[in-house]
């Protein structure tokens, strides 16, 4: 038996690399300016490949040197995806390593029909039509379906269940089964260049957005409009995807806005410890949330998720009916739902990006003294402030919207302000 081949060194691995880079910015031409922008390293202490929010890139050499060019331009593209898609960031709130997977089938469908592969090279997730579906959709069906077919690590691991898997995870880090690498791991393994780690992550997400841009204008997305949609989808609310901390702000902010009656035929929680006096707790009457969703183009894959939240925080509180106006440039629908009722209903517009219409029309309402609103924060409102409270919940945090009145409240990280 012959002896395996040498490695090659870290120079013709760097070279190697460099050049499959500049083979996806051609092909690609969205992710250019992040394959300019990323840092290369060879660590064989990395089983395969794998990316940090900071831009840096970490290869295997043995592992890039099995590839093929198409495959390495495969494998790099998607490693480039996974900072466009801010991954890293995304995945807060949720399982890091099953977030992980889940945009990797997601990112594998989509470079699969970009680059018309017929096989996900390397050994990687395939899920065909991911690319159709959300990353915290596919969560929720990895937690319903732990036997889904999985492996231990993204790139040429063993096939085993998604549930062996996450396990797996968890219990080696060393082996880091993910490419979505944390800065944790990071500052470990460059501990000479840790200071300017979040500013580097940062200008990352600055040129994940012009990326993005970019794609919406060449037609591989839909951006913000400037007229009314005509379009529908039946969408399935996500359930129980999004954590606890953002329903208490929101929760809060509703007692803070339209507190009820104190009454003494129901006793304060807040004084249940007491034997000495009894504190007045708060009459229930029936409760109508009123929710404005922003419907334009660009919430089209944010909704299900928002809705999903909104309706588990109702049926934690006990709100009893749920006003649903939805809004592009113009009202598409006003309707009034029961939390269950919220979880399978028709989306209208996916248009432009305009909520004047649906915030005055609640305005002329005196009954209405609380409205939450759902966007993602590019939009256009009334500068004005209205004859109610109003909370922008946000799905992912928006360092560009500022609204000059209303709280803000971000539903995946929980932070309000």
């Amino acid at each position: 038996m012959s002896a395996a081949a040498p490695l090659p060194d870290e120079r013709a691995t760097l070279a190697r690399l460099t050049r499959g880079l500049r083979m996806v910015a051609a092909s690609m031409p969205h992710l250019s300016g992040l394959a300019a922008a990323v840092r290369l390293a060879v660590d064989d202490g990395v089983p395969t490949m794998g990316v940090f929010a900071s831009g840096r890139l970490v290869a295997n050499r043995g592992f890039t040197a099995k590839l093929s060019n198409p495959d390495l331009v495969f494998v790099l593209a998607h490693e480039l995806l996974h900072l466009a898609l801010r991954t890293h960031d995304r995945a807060v709130g949720s399982g890091r390593l099953e977030f992980n997977y889940a945009h990797d089938y997601i990112i594998n469908d989509m470079l699969r029909h970009a680059l018309g592969c017929e096989k996900i090279p390397a050994g990687g997730l395939d899920m065909a039509g991911a690319r159709d579906r959300s990353a915290e959709e596919i969560v929720l069906d990895m937690r319903r379906n732990a036997n889904t077919s999985a492996r231990t690590q993204v790139w040429g691991g063993e096939v085993v269940s998604i549930s062996e898997a996450i396990g797996k995870g968890r219990q080696s880090s060393a082996e880091q089964a993910g490419d979505v690498l944390d800065a944790q791991r990071e500052r470990e393994m460059f501990p000479a260049e840790s200071e300017d780690q979040a500013e580097r992550a940062r200008a990352m997400r600055d040129l994940a957005a012009k990326g993005m841009a970019m794609a919406k204008a060449l037609g591989l997305m839909r951006g913000r409009g400037l007229q009314p949609g005509s379009g529908k989808q039946n969408v399935r609310a996500l359930r129980g995807l999004y954590r606890a901390p953002w329903q208490v702000a929101l929760q809060r902010w509703l007692e803070g806005v339209s507190p009820g009656e104190r009454t003494f035929t129901r006793p304060s929680r807040r004084g249940a410890e007491r034997e000495d006096v009894v504190m007045p707790g708060r009459q229930r009457y029936s409760q109508t949330l009123n929710v404005v969703i922003d419907t334009s183009g660009s919430m089209a894959d944010e909704i299900p998720f928002a809705l999903g939240a909104i309706a588990d925080f109702c049926e934690a509180t006990g709100v009893d009916e749920i006003r649903v106006v939805q809004c592009d440039t113009s009202v598409t629908a006003d309707d009034r739902l029961s939390s269950s009722e919220l979880a399978e209903f028709e989306v209208k517009g996916y248009g432009g990006s305009d909520l004047t219409a649906a915030l005055a029309m609640l305005a002329d309402d005196p009954r209405i003294s609380a409205v939450v609103v759902i966007t993602d924060g590019d939009i256009a409102y009334p500068k004005d402030p209205l004859p109610y409270a109003v909370l922008w919940a946000l799905p992912a945090p928006s360092a560009s919207f500022q609204p000059p009145y209303g709280g803000v409240v971000v539903m995946k990280s929980g932070a309000a302000s």
